[in-house]
């Protein structure tokens, strides 16, 4: 194994990643565009030089991109750059108002209920993007959004302000309208908010978009091993303009992965599988989404691990810090870290909702995706990059750091060929559970005396002690990969989504014990009755789906 490891390691060919950098660096790969498409045409076309076979995807998916927007306030344009999805806008006329309360947090639904309601009619001003945001302000009646961006600087990352993740069903369709929303720079900002102190302002706004339905294809490479089971490693091919960083570095270290995993096939006790994906930035991980229920069988059954490359090479992230569905354990990824860094991380961060993290219905036991960003003394910006150039045209070739990349390329081949070489899976259930026990507890502590716990209580500690015993028989067991997706992935579905196990969450902030932690912070008094009606019905549904999901796993743990 060691042996296996090391080949690996040093096979991987930083010319080759560069050939395909550069190649990539005249492409803006948006999804089903023309030079999109050429992106994958490459990508086949090198898997078939190497002798690779291949699986070519292709499906239908709503798109969007920003052509032009620009307001204009008393006399000046300022810039703007449209959210995907957002609704156009054709000189759009309507009073500023300043969402003051978007640089508070903590408000009680009371709170949220006037913030929302004085938007009606109104051009907002804000500080918040998201998704969910943008929905709210929309159903309160306001015309449209203008969010700052925080990054100083001449600066407007693009947004997505799409709630649905992939591509929407029937019941979802209702959630593909929008308000039009754009981005505006933090100075231009700032100076709209100096000047409304001084009395109301009217304001204009102009926003045209490209959305529309579009074929695009993506590609994927199955190296089999000894057994069924597979590690998926995944990165997005599509971008906003050339994105060296995000995410074309990625793409060329995935191509070398397959070039180098193939090569050492028959010594793989897992199979490897790696994939590119289309519709990250301008559909919401249409892409992932569209693989995941197009191979949903396999991916149930055989699945063990996902691997997501993204923002890798950057120049400035010389710290790396783990993005997991922490069921390895903390020490994993921070051994490995400071083996590439020299600096050990005492945290990780519970995994996003984002980055393509589309297969949580599959019962994927472990989930990772290492986070490469700057010392906090060399920080330019909240970005998750090395840098303020995220998601704007300055993420070009300049911004690639190539010792970087092969730190980012080692760390990620060494995490990945141990998760498919391993006996058992690098699965932590007593230090997963006990991190999960603490997550439980603070979620809990803030919910309200009228939403009872005691069911959830006692059947947390049932599932605590079924998988603690069940952990110490499985170690003993030839295959236990089976097992793992059935509990450990199956545990992670539970607590950080909330729909069945075939559907895909709302594309917003949720959190780990999300579906509970809805309700933390409510109230009769400081919520609206209706509010509050439906704040009750919600957690009755959510500790029913919770509860009966640790008794099922518990069944599971104490078959083995």
């Amino acid at each position: 194994m060691r042996q296996l490891r090391e080949s690996l390691l040093e096979e991987l060919n930083s010319k080759n990643m560069l050939e395909t950098i550069g190649t990539f660096n005249h492409l803006f790969r948006y999804s089903g565009t023309a030079e999109g498409e050429a992106a994958v045409s490459y990508l086949e076309e090198k898997l078939s030089e190497y002798g690779i076979p291949f699986e070519h995807c292709e499906y239908d998916g709503f798109f969007s991109l920003p052509v032009r927007a620009f307001a204009k306030v008393d006399g000046v344009e300022y810039p703007l750059v449209g959210d995907v999805y957002s609704a156009e806008a054709d000189s759009l006329q309507g009073t500023l108002y300043y969402d003051s309360l978007s640089e508070e947090k903590g408000l009680t639904k009371n709170q949220e209920k006037d913030r929302f309601e004085s938007f009606r009619d109104k051009i907002v001003l804000t500080w918040e993007s998201k998704g969910v945001f943008v929905r709210r302000a929309m159903e309160a009646g306001a015309k449209a959004v203008l969010h700052i961006c925080a990054t100083k600087g001449d600066y407007i990352h693009h947004s997505n302000i799409g709630m649905i993740w992939g591509t929407p069903d029937f019941d979802e369709a209702a959630y593909m309208k929008f308000l039009p929303s754009a981005g505006i720079r933090r100075a231009d900002g700032e100076a709209l908010i100096e000047k409304m102190a001084a009395g109301e302002m009217d304001a204009e706004v102009t926003i045209e978009m490209e959305t529309k339905i579009r074929r695009s294809s993506m590609v994927a490479v199955d190296i089999k091993g000894k057994s069924d089971s597979f590690v998926l490693v995944s990165g997005h091919y599509d971008s906003w303009y050339e994105g060296i960083t995000d995410n074309a570095v990625s793409d060329a270290i995935l191509l070398e992965y397959a070039r180098v995993l193939y090569a050492h096939r028959s010594e793989l006790k897992r199979g490897v599988r790696i994939a590119w994906w289309s519709g990250h930035s301008d559909g919401r991980f249409s892409g992932s989404t569209w693989y995941c229920d197009s191979h949903y069988a396999d991916l149930r059954k055989n699945c063990v691990a996902h691997v997501n490359l993204d923002l890798t090479g950057c120049k400035n992230s010389e710290q790396i810090v783990a993005r997991t569905a922490g069921s390895e354990g903390i020490s994993y990824t921070a051994d490995l870290i400071e083996k590439y860094t020299g600096k050990r991380p005492d945290v990780y961060i519970p995994m996003i909702r984002g980055a393509d993290q589309s297969f949580w219905g599959a019962y994927v036991p472990i989930t990772i995706m290492l986070k490469y960003e700057p010392l906090p003394e060399k920080r330019l910006s909240d970005c998750p990059s090395g840098g303020p150039w995220w998601h704007t045209p300055k993420d070009t070739i300049d911004k690639l750091d190539e010792k970087i990349m092969m730190r980012d390329a080692k760390i990620n081949m060494e995490m990945l060929d141990d998760i498919q070489s391993a006996k058992m899976i690098p699965v932590n259930i007593p230090v997963f559970l006990e991190d999960l026990d603490g997550r439980l507890k603070k979620t809990l502590s803030g919910l309200a005396p009228e939403f009872d716990t005691t069911e959830i209580c006692a059947e947390w500690n049932r599932t605590k002690e079924a998988l603690e015993k069940a952990a110490e028989r499985a170690e003993s067991m030839e295959d236990s990969d089976l097992f793992l997706k059935e509990t450990v992935g199956k545990l992670l579905h539970i607590v950080y989504c909330r729909k069945a196990p075939y559907l895909h969450d709302y594309g917003d902030g949720f959190g780990i014990f999300g579906a509970i932690g809805r309700c933390k912070g409510i109230t009769k008094d400081n919520t609206p009755l209706d509010v509050y009606v439906m704040a009750g019905s919600e957690y009755l549904r959510m500790k029913n789906r919770l509860c009966m999901g640790l008794r099922e796993i518990q069944e599971q743990a104490e078959r083995i």
